[in-house]
């Protein structure tokens, strides 16, 4: 007698927020497929037939504006609507700074200036999200009917050192199926006025670098060669005698001297010193020419109501030391305008500064308060309509610097890992200073042997860069033409 196989339990992952956000539901994904779970996209779960919706969805929240917040709550609603019959988890940085407002509450008026009840059956801090496939998966069919909430969410360890997470190494797919992405560290120990995720993440933890190397090896086993080492602030790796350039030296020592490239997520400029520069320097192409920065301000005074460490000449000599050590090296950055006490002059200095150094790209951000930091109380506050017409200035001034490094590359060869193709069947890829290619064959292949035309994510493939297209949007991505090594 033939019996059926049961039907696995389906579960729904939605992520907001950072790249690190990405990475720990995709670890998540991977945990629930352990568990026996079938794990569907978001896109899956609208169109699934009925009979076949989630039981679960997981909700992986972001809480670093009050935007994001609103986000969240709209989408916990909008699951309940859309499938009432699954549960609801919900996990990720807001949930850590405010986890009472998800547990269900007796029916009844809300409070005046409440946002709109997002309730949740399973509410699970950062602290137990590496935990949350498991925690969900005992109580999932145990928990007897009840309008209960399940509720996980404690204080961080407060010692440097807690011991590592599993989620923080369990990734390989945080960045899609071409580019891999290793979480190194946890947490913040800095506490920016603007900024509310350091009592998300709780304070930084670094993961061991034994683990580090033991996973880098299953991604490259694996083919993933272009892996990017990320984390809350991964300046602040500590572990063992090892900071970050140690960590770096490190997982260079006991790799293959070719066949794969780190890369680094943003960095606080102090924790970018001569130590770290070289080892970047002298890695020999496996720790890519791309550095992030966290800049925010260009002048000492706005700097300082931000709370942030650096002062204007470290960022300036980090730019130039950086360029002297390699070239051709791409140097971005966050920066915000119109932050609190940002007068005229003020942003006129951050203007020059910015206009004056040799940056590839920035990521410009107009200042928004955020309810529960010190920011949203510095008076004066700067209007909604300065706030827009300065973010209009410096995104004239980083748009003519971003299309000048651009214009740098035009017909050089590098080496291309292969991104996803499009619609069209067109793909891209991504060059080691982070540009964007459009990959095409050359019209006429003189080559011996001919270029295979059979791209796949992950290859890795020499491509020269052609002329830029004036008309084309800044960040629109490069046309580059497959050739043979340089």
């Amino acid at each position: 007698m033939m019996t059926s196989t049961p039907t696995p339990l389906r579960v729904c992952l939605h992520t907001l927020g950072c790249k690190t956000n990405l990475l720990e539901s995709s670890a998540l994904g991977q945990a629930f497929s352990a568990l026996g779970w079938q794990v569907l996209s978001p896109e899956a779960a609208t169109l699934a037939p009925q009979g076949q919706h989630p039981h679960l969805h997981v909700i992986n929240t972001c809480t670093v504006t009050e935007k994001a917040d609103a986000e969240a709550r709209r989408l916990i609603r909008k699951v309940r609507r859309q499938h009432p019959q699954a549960k609801v988890a919900v996990t990720g940085c807001y949930v850590q700074v405010n986890p009472q407002l998800f547990v269900k509450q007796e029916e009844g008026p809300l409070p005046k200036h409440s946002p709109a009840p997002a309730t949740a059956d399973f509410i699970i801090g950062n602290a137990y999200k590496d935990q949350l496939a498991a925690l969900v998966n005992t109580h999932f069919e145990l928990a007897p009917p009840t309008t209960e909430s399940w509720l996980w969410v404690d204080d961080f360890d407060k010692s440097r050192e807690r011991s590592h997470s599993t989620v923080a190494v369990a990734s390989s797919a945080g960045l899609g199926r071409s580019r891999a992405s290793l979480k190194i560290q946890d947490g913040c120990d800095y506490k920016c006025t603007y900024c509310i995720i350091w009592q998300g993440r709780g304070p930084s933890r670094s993961v061991p670098a034994a683990s580090l190397l033991q996973e880098t090896q299953r991604l490259l086993a694996e083919g993933f060669g272009d892996i990017t080492l990320t984390g809350i602030n991964i300046g602040q790796y500590a572990h063992e005698g090892l900071d970050l350039a140690g960590l770096l030296q490190y997982l260079l020592a006991q790799l293959p001297a070719t066949g794969f490239r780190f890369r680094l997520t943003s960095l606080d400029p102090l924790e970018v010193d001569e130590a770290l520069m070289q080892v970047i320097a002298t890695s020999g192409g496996r720790i890519a020419p791309h550095i992030h920065l966290s800049v925010q301000s260009a002048e000492n005074g706005v700097l300082k109501a931000m709370a942030r460490r650096h002062k204007v000449e470290d960022f300036v000599h980090i730019v130039h030391r950086l360029h002297a050590l390699l070239p051709h090296v791409a140097i971005g950055g966050d920066l915000i305008v119109g932050f609190p006490t940002e007068d005229e002059a003020a942003f006129a200095h951050t203007l020059q500064v910015i206009e004056g150094l040799p940056l590839a790209y920035l990521h410009l951000f107009r200042y928004s308060p955020r309810p529960g930091t010190p920011a949203a109380s510095l008076h004066p506050q700067v209007p909604e309509r300065v706030r827009k017409e300065r973010a209009t200035r410096m995104a004239a001034v980083m748009e003519a610097k971003q299309r000048a490094f651009q214009r740098r590359f035009v017909g050089t060869t590098q080496l291309v890992v292969v991104e996803e193709a499009d619609e069209a069947g067109v793909f891209y890829g991504l060059t080691p200073h982070y540009l964007k290619v459009r990959l095409q064959l050359p019209a006429n292949d003189v080559t011996n042997p001919p270029l295979q035309p059979h791209l796949q994510p992950k290859q890795w493939v020499w491509a020269t860069i052609e002329d830029l297209d004036p008309h084309a949007s800044v960040d629109a991505p490069l046309l580059a033409t497959l050739s043979t090594a340089p």
